[in-house]
């Protein structure tokens, strides 16, 4: 019974860290694996007993059967009863559930659509998949020539799994070499501690065969998902009805992937344009966008996908209003903007007869008059990409964010409170509500996109809830950079808070905030602060609505970014653009993702974090004196 405890306490602890992290793909692949990795053992033992039969029928002596096949069968497992055999089931299970827990922390921080390249060489590719899965049909046969029945279904497993995504598996083959080796070893580490031969197959060898099609059998659900992702229209080329295969839990979902399965089309017949698009809006996002990528990791692939899709668009226009090289180049590409959103909201009765386009694009828009109109193919591959998940979006939220640019390109003064918080909701609550469309669409909830009274999955209040969280986290972002943006020309300080009408032109005009004094700048960030804070209950109350799957990593970015307020508020001076210090965030993302968000673990991870500061203070210091002592 001890390797029950071994493979128990190490199934556990990965479950536990990896649990933030899983999604419903990944507890469809505990459920599936777990089941069949549990028939295993009975199957094994069936197949052992039919072999024993079968060496009395032909006569055969046991033990040119067992030198025949000596890593499969023996006497001792020949002989086990029902109870061994259970024990056996339950060790698969939990195998297969340590696997697919340590898969999911080694894959699932990039994009498995990045690694399929409808540009590579036919030839190779071809060899790859159709070769290798035959070679891997044919090593069956032989092996079930030579009685080897258990190795002869793990190679046509593998073949078949071959046949679907063999060319992903060769682009990925360091970090499903690294799995099967962690899984294959902890497997037999758990065999060997057991106090019988506890489980029909205890060589390392076999223990990798067992492995490998658990990690090939995930990677290759990990491959259909990025394509039924990516490229829907291959199932279903009906928009309205490919919400109802977003939920991996669904029946829906695994119809779909049965279809896509049974048209499997290689991978020079998908369109390369889209996924060279998602990697130059990958691209695009950079450095700058380092704090959004760090959030959006915590989401699941498929949701991770679309909404760097939609912040790549976000910021691209952005950047195409505020910082063209002219103000009537800003104008213009606000116009081209408003332009673009109402040919994909809004189609006309005219349709392209260009028909080399892609399909996942929408065929109504003029493509060629935008690549006209755009600064570079950059921009103009963001715009596609907007194109492809328009569809779920709301048009009314997408209105309102361009008329938030708008108010930055005129210019004209924040004059009340109310303005500024009219503001924060346009340029962040919209964004907010937009996020909310893509989290509910591509969790299974339906297409929030569609404002009319007949869309019974829309729910108001929690768009609602979303805009305010926008709104909180963009107050808080304003007053932050009160100074940064004077010293860029903007000032979104309310002249309402100002004690003389001066102080706006100073800080918009001349762009001197120095001439204003500290303390008068940290008080007019503080009032935004307090506004925040007043927000911020409606702010969480959305975050609550959100699914589960969602809701800690949204709740690790919103608490990261409310934390620079006490930031703000304990520093004695105003810093040009305060930081929440780097671990700091890391306990708090901690704190969120495992759900340790009561009062009391508050106060202990609080206390816990000042030991640590002032024990690597004092450490710092340490070496610091030890160094100087050298020096001299």
């Amino acid at each position: 019974m001890s390797h029950i405890y071994y493979a128990s306490a190490a199934s556990l602890m990965l479950f536990s860290v990896y649990r933030p992290f899983i999604t419903k793909l990944d507890t469809a692949k505990y459920i599936l694996f777990g089941s069949i990795s549990f028939l295993v053992p009975f199957i094994i033992n069936y197949n052992k007993s039919i072999m024993a039969t079968e060496t009395t029928d032909y006569t055969y002596n046991i033990s040119s059967i067992h030198s025949t096949n000596a890593d499969f069968t023996s006497n001792a497992t020949l002989n086990r009863d029902n109870n061994n055999v259970l024990l056996d089931a339950t060790v698969y299970s939990l195998i297969s559930s340590v696997t697919i827990s340590v898969a999911g922390l080694f894959t699932r921080w990039q994009f498995p659509i990045t690694y399929i390249k409808p540009k590579a060489n036919v030839y190779i590719t071809g060899l790859t998949r159709h070769g290798l899965s035959i070679l891997f049909g044919l090593l069956a046969i032989l092996s079930q020539a030579s009685f080897n029945y258990i190795l002869s279904f793990l190679l046509t497993v593998i073949a078949a799994l071959w046949y679907i995504a063999g060319p992903y598996f060769v682009r990925r083959w360091k970090v499903i070499f690294a799995i099967c080796t962690i899984a294959s070893t902890f497997a037999c580490v758990i065999c060997y501690t057991a106090s019988y031969q506890a489980a029909a197959m205890t060589s390392y060898t076999h223990w990798s065969l067992f492995s490998t099609v658990l990690v090939l059998a995930g990677s290759s659900l990990d491959y259909l998902d990025a394509i039924l992702n990516t490229f829907p229209y291959l199932v279903n080329a009906n928009k309205s009805q490919q919400a109802m295969f977003q939920n991996a839990m669904s029946v829906s979902y695994w119809v779909a992937m049965l279809r896509l399965v049974s048209r499997m089309p290689s991978e020079s017949e998908l369109d390369a344009l889209t996924i060279e698009d998602i990697e130059t809006a990958i691209r695009v996002l950079g450095p700058a966008s380092r704090s959004w990528k760090t959030m959006a990791a915590l989401f699941p692939v498929n949701l991770r996908q679309d909404l760097c899709l939609l912040y790549a668009f976000f910021r691209t226009a952005d950047d195409l209003v505020d910082d063209a090289p002219t103000p009537e180049q800003c104008e213009k590409n606000l116009v081209t903007i408003r332009k673009f959103l109402r040919d994909v909201f809004l189609p006309s009765d005219t349709i392209s007869k260009d028909q080399n386009q892609s399909s996942s694009l929408p065929l109504h828009i003029d493509w060629d008059q935008y690549a006209a109109l755009l600064p570079n193919e950059d921009v103009l591959a963001v715009f596609r990409n907007f194109g492809r998940i328009a569809h779920y979006l709301c048009p009314r939220a997408m209105s309102e964010l361009t008329d938030a640019w708008e108010l930055d390109l005129r210019g004209e003064p924040v004059k009340k409170q109310k303005d500024l918080l009219n503001y924060a909701a346009l340029i962040s609550g919209t964004f907010g509500e937009l996020c909310t469309c893509v989290i509910m669409y591509k969790t299974g909830h339906g297409n929030w996109g569609y404002t009319c009274d007949t869309n019974k999955a829309r729910n108001d209040d929690v768009l609602s809830r979303a805009r305010s969280t926008g709104q909180c986290l963009q107050l808080i972002n304003i007053a932050r950079d009160v100074i940064a943006d004077s010293l860029v020309g903007r000032c979104y300080v309310p002249i309402q808070y100002m004690p003389y009408p001066q102080i706006y032109h100073i800080l918009k005009i001349a762009r001197d905030p120095s001439q204003v004094a500290e303390n008068t700048l940290k008080s007019f960030s503080l009032r935004i602060l307090n506004l925040a804070d007043q927000v911020s209950d409606k702010a969480q109350k959305g975050i609550d609505g959100l699914p589960s799957e969602v809701q800690d990593s949204i709740r690790a970015a919103f608490e990261i970014y409310m934390a620079i307020g006490p930031t703000l508020r304990n520093d004695p001076g105003f810093p040009l653009r305060a930081k929440v210090p780097k671990r700091q965030q890391q306990w708090i993302a901690l704190r969120c993702i495992y759900g340790f968000r009561g009062p009391v673990t508050r106060a202990i991870m609080s206390t816990f974090y000042e030991v640590v500061s002032l024990y690597i203070g004092a450490f710092a210091r340490l070496s610091n004196s030890r160094t100087g002592t050298k020096t001299h």
